[in-house]
């Protein structure tokens, strides 16, 4: 949803966005980063990232601007861990299906439209 919500401004379709992004949900379903916030990240290394191996200098104000991201995003949720963001891990499509239908998922919305608001102000 993240990288989809700005895909057009870094060159790809909202279709191309979904499609690289869609492993990201759910922290990776491994306990990892919060799908929204990967997604934001995905966006920052469009932007600002290094295209030749070995540009320190580039990869350097990268990882600024990621670290910018991820400071402000755990400001505004409290954490940018998935597991630690929704109470529990969700590792497995089937735990997703099954918990689908529960309020497990509420706050995501919030985390998603907050990790938007933090990439217009810095992309």
């Amino acid at each position: 949803i993240v990288l989809g919500a700005v895909s057009e401004r870094l060159g790809m379709t909202r279709e191309q966005a979904y499609a690289v992004a869609s492993c990201f949900g759910i922290g990776m379903a491994q306990g990892c980063t919060c799908g929204a916030a990967s997604g934001a990240i995905m966006a920052i290394g469009l932007r600002y990232g290094n295209t030749v191996p070995g540009d320190l200098v580039t990869k350097s104000q990268v990882f600024t601007k990621r670290d910018e991201f991820v400071r402000r995003f755990t400001e505004m949720n409290g954490n940018i861990a998935c597991p630690d963001l929704l109470g529990r891990r969700v590792d497995t499509f089937d735990e997703l299906m099954m918990l689908g239908g529960t309020d497990l998922f509420r706050n995501c919305p919030g985390y998603c439209v907050n990790a938007i608001r933090i990439l217009e102000d810095m992309l």
